[in-house]
């Protein structure tokens, strides 16, 4: 049958017709609408089968392989820079194997959309030895589910599936299986240390010889099912471009646009490759291309004269695949003339840049501003984490952005070598429990001196309002006994729409500081104001307006407080517009110098 999906959908819905019965995962963009439609799926059948968020990758992982250890179909899903923390699970599991199927999606973002590096998942995948999957398009993000975890079912290996921003959502036409009966497995351990927990040197040496020989089979799998089919398509031209991933939809396009003459060869399975049968291949060509996102992945496995790819310039190194990318390497090589090359129309007025922004009404933005009213720039330094609350750049109020949970890690550093300077963490709820926890305990033991803000709307915001450990169990999980467990001093506020209030706390933070023995922390109850189940309870939907003759244009409120609801008139004055107010009211007392901000 035919369904228009969502890359993230056609893939939770090859999980289903698997039956994989355990996924779990750490919300991260692109990837997080998997877990969220698998969820979907077995409410709506009725199935005996777990989706749960987990607090960080490397748990999620370990949930998913325990089940795939016990002979299960088990999944973990994550976007690239999570498995960066799942990897010491990972690298270690992919030495012993599986019982079950353990498929483990890592969803890129070529182009830094919405991550801090550009990582290439396949590149990851060679590194731990596993091999991996390279979806185009939705249809094949959810054939290449389904064979995935038959693959790794039949080697007992992990194996990666890495679709990435462009396959997971966009939408396609799919066909997918007309009816499908979900037949779920009893778990049954298998008492087996010698595999499960074998000891370094003796039992991993023998998994790691296991190993080597997996991948050789894996190679000669690759070749047989999923590139010699192929062959008999090539027509024989002089050049050879060998594709993988959305790669492949931007050279056939530009190919077919531009006439030029090229056999294309597109490897489903970037790694493990079939080294010797590929180069033979390449000797009926003059030369052969490579196109791959974003590392060179396919080009680092092979060896000819004739290979032309990023380590040899000829296609970019960086950023995500567009067609003026591709007609650029088939300038490079000679394929085509620089003179008939694409340019694009350039408009005498282009639009100005709108950087990201802290919605109207989220109370971020008041902490933020407190802080910058509370401690000078010249004498602060202001490291935060991986989060909406990230957009406080904006406000001036961060200095560093690192990683999830580096912001405390630094903190600890930069008041050990730069002990003049007060030092001002900010983390989001989520985050502190992804990996918060160890650095603010390693902060109180070792006596590091700093403030450290915890954002708490008890939601995992940017990636979707995904539910919080904080939110799914109020009564068990709470920040403020977390932190006094970690043995560090916290206080608490819970938000109004009131910026003198927020300023006094954190005025009193700072006055506490100065007497401290280690880190003080505090946690701010916060909304979301996406999250309309909690933000009717604070925001008390007044809506402001600037009273003309007070206002100066000072940009008190446009430079420091950065509402997106507030915008420049005709005649240079601020003014307020009404479709993007939401009516919290917060500039209302203690903004503005001259009190222009007045009730509707």
């Amino acid at each position: 049958m035919k369904q228009i999906l969502m890359g993230n959908e056609a893939i939770a819905l090859a999980l289903m017709h698997s039956n994989v019965q355990m996924v779990s995962g750490y919300p991260g963009t692109p990837s997080s609408e998997i877990i969220t439609n698998y969820q979907k799926l077995i409410s709506k059948h009725g199935l005996d089968a777990y989706a749960q968020w987990a607090t960080n990758e490397k748990v999620g992982f370990e949930v998913a392989y325990a089940g795939a250890i016990v002979g299960k179909r088990a999944c973990a899903t994550m976007k690239q820079v999570g498995l960066n923390v799942a990897s010491d699970a990972l690298m270690s599991a992919a030495y012993i194997g599986n019982r079950g199927a353990m498929l483990l999606i890592s969803a890129d973002d070529p182009g830094f959309y919405s991550s801090q590096t550009e990582q290439d998942s396949r590149s990851f995948a060679k590194f731990a030895k596993i091999p991996v999957f390279d979806p185009a398009t939705p249809q094949e993000a959810y054939d290449m589910t389904k064979l995935a975890i038959e693959l790794s079912e039949k080697f007992q290996t992990i194996v990666m599936l890495r679709p990435v921003m462009r396959v997971c959502h966009a939408r396609e036409i799919c066909e997918v299986s007309d009816e499908h009966t979900f037949e779920g497995r009893e778990g049954d351990f298998l008492r087996e240390p010698s595999r499960w927990a074998a000891v370094p040197r003796a039992g991993r040496y023998v998994q790691g010889l296991e190993q080597l020989e997996r991948i050789e089979e894996l190679k000669r799998y690759n070749y047989e099912l999923f590139i010699e089919p192929k062959l008999k398509e090539l027509k024989g031209c002089k050049t050879l471009c060998l594709t993988s991933g959305t790669g492949d939809g931007y050279t056939k396009e530009c190919l077919r646009e531009t006439g030029i003459k090229a056999d294309v060869l597109k490897l489903d399975m970037p790694y493990p490759l079939p080294k010797n049968e590929l180069e033979e291949l390449f000797k009926k060509y003059e030369q052969v291309v490579v196109f791959e996102e974003s590392y060179p992945c396919i080009e680092e496995q092979l060896s000819s004269e004739k290979l032309r790819g990023k380590m040899t310039k000829d296609v970019h190194a960086i950023d995500e695949f567009t067609k003026e990318k591709v007609l650029q390497t088939f300038i490079n090589i000679g394929l085509w003339d620089k003179e008939n090359s694409y340019k694009g129309t350039h408009y005498d007025k282009e639009l100005p840049v709108r950087p990201p922004n802290l919605c109207p009404g989220c109370p971020h933005r008041d902490v933020y501003y407190a802080i910058k009213k509370t401690f000078r720039e010249k004498s602060s330094i202001f490291p935060s984490d991986i989060g909406c609350y990230t957009l406080g750049l904006n406000q001036r109020a961060i200095d560093l952005v690192l990683c999830m949970g580096g912001s405390i890690g630094a903190a600890s550093g930069f008041g050990i070598a730069d002990p003049k300077k007060t030092v001002i963490a900010t983390i989001g709820d989520s985050t502190f429990l992804h990996s918060g926890v160890a650095p603010l305990i390693n902060a109180v033991y070792q006596k590091h001196k700093f403030i450290l803000v915890i954002m708490d709307n008890s939601i995992t915001a940017m990636t979707g309002r995904q539910t919080t450990p904080e939110r799914a169990a109020p009564e068990i999980v709470d920040i403020k006994r977390i932190v006094e467990g970690c043995g560090a001093k916290c206080f608490e506020y819970t938000y109004q729409p009131n910026i003198k209030d927020t300023v006094a706390f954190m005025k009193g933070l700072k006055k506490e500081l100065e007497s401290a023995n280690g880190p003080i922390v505090a946690v701010m109850r916060e909304f979301c104001v996406l999250d309309k189940e909690r933000s009717r309870e604070f925001l008390p939907n007044t809506k402001a307006v600037v009273n003309q003759d007070k206002c100066i244009a000072c940009n008190e409120c446009i430079t420091k407080y950065n509402c997106p609801a507030f915008r420049y008139n005709a005649e240079g004055k601020v003014e307020i517009d009404p479709f993007l107010c939401i009516g919290c009211s917060a500039c209302i007392d203690g903004l503005c110098p001259t009190d222009a901000f007045e009730l509707a």
